[in-house]
């Protein structure tokens, strides 16, 4: 019987190796530059004498969720690969068996480590945005509205921006499902990328041409896709509210991460690649 104990050992046994990877450093880094240089850039243009510009305070983390919502799949993919493909890509998951892990524990760690660094990523992001939205204040009346249909409270700013965070750890579940099955990073990567991408591309034109050919819409075929389900948990369904997609996001997040460790768990290590 494995215990909390074991886990958390592991855990910390897991950060130390990733910890020394050039490749963690280096996307954190390129994030905190995204969040900070939408927070500068929104305070200068606001501040600007003839700018004209003026949000809520609550603006701030709105705009840094724009960043990160768009980032989110993008960082998951990225971080099961450094995580999950590299073991297989270097064929370093027999090691780990000879420290006398269970296959499904090693699985489960290298998938509940990089949902705890998005979620770190995300609470510091939250803490910058909405402490510099604070410390700006609200704007003078008559202040140009600031993203539509964005919440104008600060409770429903907390939940759009973390509705975010289950959406990134979900396309990590997706990337390491498809490095696990592929025993390479740059298979997960590229067939994960390619999902989102033609995701991204494919259903807005789509629905352009069904509505202007076809008369009819194709938002109930998408709606409870991966791309639908995670765009409709971070607000961006016109007919349901994001609670309604929390279900489906959880469904798709429990398929793909139980996915991989069923995948682990039966996986042949005697090979060389994992």
């Amino acid at each position: 019987m494995i215990s909390a104990a074991d886990i958390a050992n592991a855990l910390r046994w897991e950060w130390f190796r990733l910890s020394r990877r050039a490749g963690l450093w280096v996307i954190l880094g390129l994030v905190a530059v995204a969040v900070a240089g939408v927070v500068v850039v929104t305070v200068v243009v606001q501040n600007a004498v003839a700018s004209g510009f003026s949000i809520p305070s609550n603006g701030f983390p709105l705009l840094v969720f724009e960043v990160l919502s768009r980032l989110g799949p993008f960082l998951g993919i990225i971080l099961a690969a450094i995580v999950f493909g590299g073991d297989f890509g270097w064929g370093t998951l027999r090691p780990l068996l000879a420290r006398g892990q269970a296959r499904w524990q090693i699985a489960l760690v290298k998938l509940i480590l990089p949902g705890v660094i998005l979620g770190i990523v995300w609470l510091v992001a939250w803490t910058l945005a909405a402490a510099v939205g604070l410390a700006a204040g609200e704007p003078s009346a008559g202040a140009l509205e600031f993203l539509a249909d964005s919440p104008d409270d600060w409770p429903g700013t907390v939940g759009r921006f973390f509705s975010a965070w289950p959406v990134a750890i979900t396309y990590l579940g997706l990337a390491a499902l498809l490095c696990a099955l592929g025993r390479s990073t740059a298979f997960g990567v590229g067939v994960a990328v390619a999902i989102v991408l033609v995701e991204a591309v494919a259903y807005p034109i789509a629905g352009i041409i069904a509505e202007l050919a076809l008369d009819f819409s194709l938002d109930e075929y998408t709606r409870w896709t991966l791309r639908g389900v995670t765009d409709g948990l971070m607000g961006r369904d016109d007919d349901f509210g994001p609670w309604v997609f929390l279900p489906a996001t959880a469904a798709y997040l429990a398929l793909f991460w139980g996915l991989t460790l069923a995948v682990i768990a039966r996986r042949d290590v005697s090979s060389g690649n994992g």
